[in-house]
């Protein structure tokens, strides 16, 4: 194992022990200097260079910062203390001390990052020994026979790999641990293990929870787990949205597989699912940096720490650059390591000229590894894509294309299909008949332009893979790839952090992205995750990661790629709790579902998140402060003054912590003095006396001083025993899942509609309703495009026709036309236009036409009942808000099914979509009863016609007959002879 080298913060920043003992009280007698070895490889010269003494394939293990306070965890390791000629002073500390160590209350303003207040228990993991195959043996885990005989014998899995093997022990040992390695480690391997020796082990009959940020990988976690739960008896449930299809077991699992946003709803309207949990695994927990899921994740991980603090948490993660103090906020084990089950190999490609730059070994050893020779590729300096294309069928292999944009995903994927097309017509005739069996069965009735594009490019080996795809046509074209019949993928980079689509090759053709008005580049650890996808275990020997280097001086656009995004530090995460949407609806969240009353319990909870130990106390606590006032002020939440027995009760405690502390000198001051090199004085820490002259006062306060809380405030901040209640409004906006400020929308709109309706002074359509869920914070608006901006165009048409039909006005013109061509792109769908004719008309993908009608369908539930829970109108105005509610609730059907509202009880019907149901109702078909009642021929005209058949018809006239009956009140409750009275019974 090689030495850890400490950051260069002064020793004295870290504040250990007891808060009466300066850490610079202790000093250290340097030690020899080491003589840095040579250079072998020019990767290995890079890496001195840019200071790091890590070969490739070694493991690199960092733990949490605060931990070079506790010696114990520090023995054998180098100490760098910082002076002023930053000059390097080592030594060695004895090992036998104790295992935890007290953070001081003021260690922001050491700029230490730690949970404060609270004891930090570290968990040193073992020197790494010989890891030969043996030690790493699946045989050796302490697991019920049956589990390891399902690994070896369903999955293969007879061996650890080397990060796998090192998470064992604090695995075993019930610590939390962030696991932070490549792509393709198999870090899902470590989740699982954790999760059975809880369930079988240590808490038999308590529950798993595992977080994952898509519903792609939800549904592909879903899929493993469920093998391992037949295999061993236990009941898996997934949880991923509203829909009955996408929520299964969450009630009796062992094993509850959800989303962020699942759980977190979850545990505001059910939260006893969360009583028995033992342990819980939180993938791709990197994405804590997501501005739009990662507060979520952020909030989970805080509550339930705080309901379960003896569960274990098991956090898998990319590598970033802040994982210590990640891992201290968590309390949690770091385990990071660079290997890779296969090699993998960076290059450059800039005109046709390969140069490798670095490998990333899955070597155990610390030998050089040794790069391929450069090469120069051939084909069309105008089409890169093409070259590297050529090169892969040339090495039997799959690629995957990752480019900046949609458009440029099916432009790539057309060009590259073509010439696939003429090469496989020439070599691999059999091929393309497999690639038509896949076209066809893309192909469906009203196919979108879009989709006939991608059955086009499948045809020629080629796909692209993007947001704007349907569910089903991602998961054909997925299945496809893992099958080997696609041989290039061009992608977004979301594909990067979605399912598991390995390919031996990756080409990243766009390494920058319009962001914000400019181009901006990639981040690091964005690319990483695309390149890691390069090199499929058990069947690479090596992955080949290639970024195409773009620009008229190639060799330095190409080196300064290489030293970024192969060579250079990889961005630390961020909380992005801070952000107003997400604090407010997770602040709203916390008063109402979460049992959180008092100002003082409010804050304490966030301090314990993540952004708590990032940013300053004074500045979070009056975010907090003017969140609670806009939420008090919009009448979700109501302050109920201030509560004196609370407030008795917390000065008790702070009583009680005054008093706990220790005077004694920390045990481990005492085994430090017995090492040699390590002695004890004391020192006095001069005290601060006040000026005389106060400073120069020239008529304003800097912002500088304002904002460290220093000058006038136009706020004092709320007493810590202030208590909160939510509103009936507030407390349904929380369990609804809401924005509080989509809510605020949606009860202004509201309003303005029952005012129109009891005066009968403007009209309350449905798009003026549909226009108004689409104005919410929530909704994903569509954006109106340059040629929409032209006067007289279609879009700028439709806004003037429904202008006094609109509940909501946004004032700038680029924003209205785009909630209107939102609303309009509904409208049409909820009119039963086809997909080819919204995709044809407002230029949207199918994809994204179904992502915003489950919005849409949403929002309107929330906002039927906002207005139902909404106080301010008489009892005079009742009936107008029934109808105003039927009316949203007949809407809301519509936009589910989409479809016109004579077809409503026909779509009830399972097996009949909105295309089935106005073919029945060509026929006269209008009700369930109507459907009953069809002839024998006439059934058999509905099974000849495109799309039905004999057995479809049979399965709903079965299912028309359940529906009847449902209408119908079912079957007539059976007359109880036990109820009837006795002669003589008194029921005066």
């Amino acid at each position: 194992m090689l030495p850890e080298e400490v950051d260069e913060d002064p020793l004295n920043s870290i504040i250990a022990a007891d808060r009466r003992i300066s850490l610079t009280a202790i000093s250290f007698k340097p030690c020899p200097a080491q003589t840095a070895p040579a250079a072998t490889t020019a990767a290995a010269n890079h890496r001195m260079r840019s200071g790091s003494t890590n070969s490739p394939g070694v493991m690199r293990w960092k733990r949490p910062r605060t931990a070079i306070a506790a010696p114990h965890m520090t023995s054998n390791q180098s100490l760098r203390s910082g002076s002023s000629e930053k000059t390097d002073r080592r030594c060695s500390i004895s090992s036998s001390v104790c295992s935890s160590i007290y953070i001081r209350k003021d260690w922001r303003d050491l700029g230490v990052s730690a949970i404060k207040s609270k004891r930090i228990p570290f968990h040193p993991l073992a020197q790494p020994t010989a890891m030969g195959e043996e030690n790493r043996s699946i045989q050796n885990l302490s697991l019920p026979a049956e589990v390891l005989a399902f690994f070896q014998e369903q999955w293969g899995i007879n061996q650890l790999h080397p990060p796998q093997y090192e998470a064992m022990e604090p695995l075993f040992n019930e610590n939390n641990i962030l696991l932070a390695i490549p792509t393709a480690s198999g870090k899902s391997l470590v989740a699982y293990i954790a999760i059975l020796n809880q369930l079988l082990n240590i808490n038999p009959g308590s529950r798993a929870v595992y977080i994952v940020p898509l519903k792609a990988l939800a549904s592909e976690k879903f899929e493993e787990l469920k093998q391992i739960g037949n295999h061993l008896g236990l009941k898996i449930g997934l949880g991923i949205g509203d829909a009955t299809s996408e929520a299964k077991n969450i009630d009796d699992s062992d094993i509850l597989i959800c989303t962020s946003e699942k759980l977190d709803s979850l545990m505001r309207t059910r939260s006893e699912l969360m009583s028995n949990v033992s342990v819980v695994v939180a993938d791709e927990f990197h994405l804590l940096h997501d501005a739009s899921r990662g507060p979520t994740l952020e909030i989970n991980l805080t509550r339930l720490r705080t309901l379960r603090p003896n569960a274990q948490l098991i956090a898998l993660s990319a590598t970033v650059g802040n994982c210590e103090i990640l891992a201290t906020w968590l309390e949690a084990t770091l385990v990071q390591s660079d290997w890779r089950p296969v090699d993998l190999e960076y290059s450059t490609l800039h005109d046709r000229h390969l140069e490798p730059r670095k490998i990333q070994s899955s070597s155990l050893d610390s030998a050089p590894q040794i790069l391929s020779p450069p090469r120069h590729l051939e084909g069309p300096l105008s089409h890169p894509a093409w070259i590297v294309v050529q090169d892969t069928i040339e090495q039997g292999g799959q690629v995957l294309v990752f480019v900046g944009t949609r458009r440029s995903a099916q432009s790539e994927a057309k060009k590259l299909s073509d010439r696939v097309k003429k090469r496989f017509a020439k070599e691999q005739p059999e091929r393309l008949i497999e690639l038509e069996q896949v076209a066809e069965s893309l192909d469906g009735r009203n196919q979108t332009s879009m989709g006939e594009l991608l059955a086009n490019c499948v045809r020629g080996g080629v796909a692209f893979h993007h947001a704007g795809l349907t569910h089903r046509q991602r998961q054909t074209i997925e299945s496809a790839f893992k099958r080997g019949l696609i041989l290039t993928l061009c992608a977004t980079p979301t594909l990067a952090a979605g399912v598991n689509l390995p390919a031996r090759r990756v080409l990243v053709r766009d390494i920058k992205r319009w962001d914000d008005g400019m181009s901006r580049p990639l981040p690091v650890m964005e690319v990483h995750q695309m390149l890691g996808r390069a090199g499929r275990p058990r069947y690479d020997s090596v992955g080949e990661a290639w970024v195409l280097c773009k620009g008229t001086d190639g060799w330095q656009v190409a080196d300064e790629v290489s030293e970024r995004y192969f060579f250079g530090p990889v961005e630390d995460i961020s909380s992005k709790l801070a952000a107003e949407p997400a604090m407010r609806m997770h602040l709203l969240s916390c008063v109402a579902t979460g049992g959180l009353l008092h100002r003082d319990s409010i804050g304490s909870f966030f301090d314990a998140t993540f952004l708590g130990t990032t940013m300053p106390t004074t500045q979070l606590q009056e975010r907090l402060d003017s969140m609670l006032d806009w939420l008090v002020e919009e009448r979700f939440l109501r302050r109920l003054g201030v509560d004196e027995s609370y407030e008795m009760r917390r000065q008790d405690r702070a009583i009680d912590e005054d008093e706990s502390w220790d005077d004694n000198v920390p045990v481990w001051v005492n085994v430090a003095q017995e090492s040699g090199g390590v002695s004890l004085r004391e020192e006095r820490q001069p005290r601060a006396s006040p000026s005389s002259h106060g400073k120069p006062s020239l008529g304003f306060v800097s912002a500088t001083a304002l904002n460290s809380g220093v000058g006038w405030s136009e706020t004092s901040g709320e007493p810590p025993a202030m208590k909160y209640e939510a509103t009936p409004i507030g407390e349904r906006v929380a369990q609804l899942y809401l924005d509080p400020l989509s809510a605020s929308v949606l009860r202004t709109g509201m309003r303005r509609a029952v005012r129109r309706l009891v005066r009968q002074d403007g009209p309350v359509s449905e798009f003026g309703l549909t226009h108004l869920a689409c104005s919410t914070p929530d909704f994903a608006s569509l954006w109106a495009k340059t040629a929409d901006l032209t006067l007289g165009s279609d879009l700028q048409l439709k806004a003037a026709a429904v202008e006094d039909e609109l509940l909501y006005e946004m004032p700038y013109e680029e924003r209205h036309l785009g909630l209107v061509k939102s609303a309009w792109c509904i409208e049409h769908w909820f009119e039963e236009e086809t997909m080819r004719e919204i995709e044809k008309q407002l230029d949207v993908s199918p994809g994204d036409v179904h992502h915003r009608v489950d919005l849409m369908e949403w929002l309107l539930y929330a906002g039927r009942e906002i207005l139902l829970t909404d106080d301010v109108f008489a009892d005079e105005h009742m009936p107008i808000l029934a109808e105003l509610s039927s009316n949203l609730d007949t809407l809301r059907q519509r936009v589910r099914h989409g479809c016109k509202p004579d077809l409503l009880k026909l779509v009830k019907i399972r097996h009949v979509g909105r295309q089935r149901a106005r073919s029945l109702a060509s026929l006269g078909i209008r009700t369930p009863k109507d459907v009953l009642a069809m002839t024998h021929k006439d059934q058999q005209t509905v099974a000849s016609w495109r799309g039905w058949g004999p057995k479809l018809v049979t399965n709903i006239m079965t299912e028309v007959k359940k529906v009847v009956q449902r209408e119908e009140g079912a079957t007539p409750a059976k007359k109880r002879t036990d109820d009837m009275p006795l002669d003589g019974e008194d029921w005066a």
